[in-house]
């Protein structure tokens, strides 16, 4: 209680305040240099470098996506990474312009769906190359949406680059990137919740008069969990088969240790003076028919039923149900 100010201290402290005597807002701390800021609860990050996997993927993806589009385009692109990164989906959404035809398409045996993403220069310049035009000729594709034709085109694309994306992914894992369908409203693209990570490849693609040709691919980052370890695995380091998950393999450890098998042929109640007068030669009868049914215990749980035999000349169990 001593430390309770008295009435004429707050009156003071009070009058203080009023005619600016006591200052009331605490100065801001001087930002010390080198120190930077840092938010620990964004995972958002460049990839880059970090997943020998993934670098593996990129170096396969760029070089058979630069020989796809030569089929496209009739001439042999440039091709190159310009980002691998871990990016929120609405921070992936925000960067996607109309026209936008948004492919789908379907990974399994992973779980969910990606999407495959062009940009609008080329978009104009395919279907300028899909229609008979040059591919310098510049078209106004923005502020409408595309036809069912240009939607077509766009899908026989995505449809070559997810070959592409699987053939790149056949030394790490094995899995079928198949085209699933075409949108053009965010609403119905949604692969992910707008705050999830996803794997966000961003190829740059460079063609003679085009400007800002590229396109994205987009994969929940959840969707990665069964071949994470492929993925941080140096070139070279023994990979798990395609499919296998932990608990196959788990299985396959203890499926050669050894249990206690113990078939009780039945059981009976005596009281005390009887166990007492037991006598070698006296014969207690259980309560089990001779064709059973016994209890089959493993590690002292009962887990069968059976019926008492003979195999092989020894005493044998027949499994005839399960407890």
């Amino acid at each position: 209680m001593s430390n309770i100010l008295s009435q004429d201290e707050v009156d003071a402290l009070l009058k203080g305040v009023n005619e600016g005597a006591v200052p009331t807002d605490a100065p801001a701390p001087a930002a010390r240099p080198g120190v930077q800021t840092l938010d620990l609860t964004s995972q958002e990050r460049n990839l880059r470098g970090r997943l020998p996997g993934l670098e593996l993927v990129v170096d396969r993806f760029t070089k058979g996506l630069r020989a796809s589009l030569g089929t496209f385009f009739g001439t042999l692109p440039n091709t190159s990474l310009a980002a691998l990164e871990l990016r929120k989906f609405a921070g992936f959404m925000q960067k996607v312009h109309p026209p936008a035809s948004m492919q789908l398409f379907r990974m399994p045996p992973l779980r969910g769906q990606g999407m495959v993403v062009a940009s609008p220069g080329l978009v104009a310049t395919l279907l300028q190359i899909a229609f008979g035009g040059r591919p310098q000729r510049r078209i106004a594709i923005a502020g409408r949406e595309l036809s069912t034709i240009e939607t077509r085109v766009l899908e026989r694309l995505a449809t070559r680059v997810l070959q592409e994306f699987t053939d790149a992914w056949r030394p790490v894992a094995a899995i079928d990137f198949a085209f699933q369908r075409s949108e053009s409203n965010p609403r119905f693209a949604a692969i992910a919740a707008p705050q999830d990570l996803t794997l966000v490849f961003d190829m740059q693609i460079e063609l003679e008069g085009v400007d800002e040709a590229g396109v994205s691919l987009c994969i929940p980052n959840a969707s990665l969990d069964p071949i994470r370890r492929q993925l941080q695995a140096s070139i070279g380091v023994e990979k798990e088969t395609p499919g296998e998950s932990w608990g196959d393999r788990w299985r396959e450890m203890i499926g050669t240790a050894e249990l206690d098998v113990l078939a009780e042929l039945g059981s009976t109640r005596l009281p005390i003076r009887a166990v007492l007068a037991l006598k070698v030669g006296d014969v207690v009868s259980l309560g089990t028919g001779r064709d059973g049914p016994v209890i089959v215990r493993v590690e002292g749980r009962p887990r069968f039923l059976g019926a008492p035999g003979i195999s092989g000349g020894r005493h044998a169990v027949r499994v005839t149900g399960r407890i």
